[in-house]
């Protein structure tokens, strides 16, 4: 086979190069090639040795993919590690927050005048004006709306208390 058709099977196989390429690639010893008895003749590439070229080309390409992916994949892991710690973090806080509520609704003995308190409303509205501040500050915090899921839950929690 000689060097045109070699770029021929190289091209239909993905691996795109030219009569130069070819020819540097076989001065490096990446392709071996023979040549011929006649001084005038081009190099003689036999089929075996292309398909071993293009196999080796292929191989490389493949494992520099595989080395990419394993490095998104290491980044990937460690982005969620750090997803986990922030998780348990926020969910720390929402406990604590809880607690700090209920104690807080113990100590005072009504619900009422926590609530307004916690809402900033004076201690005599009205238990409208407090369902209103609590529905306002459930429809912040709703997930569907970007808020924080577990801060609802805890105020939704508390709003049912209060009705």
């Amino acid at each position: 086979m000689n060097i045109k058709m070699a770029v021929e099977q190289l091209n239909l196989s993905g691996i795109s190069a030219s009569e130069e390429e070819i020819m540097r690639w076989i001065e490096e010893g990446k392709i071996k090639a023979e040549i011929p008895q006649r001084r005038n003749a081009a190099y003689n590439i036999t089929s075996k040795d292309l398909t071993d070229f293009i196999i080796q080309q292929h191989t490389e390409s493949l494992n520099e993919q595989l080395e990419k992916s394993k490095y998104e994949n290491r980044k990937l892991a460690d982005e969620l590690e750090l997803t986990k710690t922030r998780i348990h973090i926020e969910q720390s806080k929402v406990r604590t927050l809880k607690k700090m509520l209920n104690a807080q609704i113990e100590a005072s003995g009504t619900n009422s005048f926590h609530y307004e308190e916690m809402l900033g409303l004076k201690p005599d509205s009205s238990g409208q004006a407090l369902k209103k501040e609590f529905k306002k500050l459930l429809k912040a915090l709703h997930p569907d709306r970007g808020g924080d899921e577990r801060l609802f839950r805890v105020f939704n929690e508390h709003y049912e208390n209060l009705k």
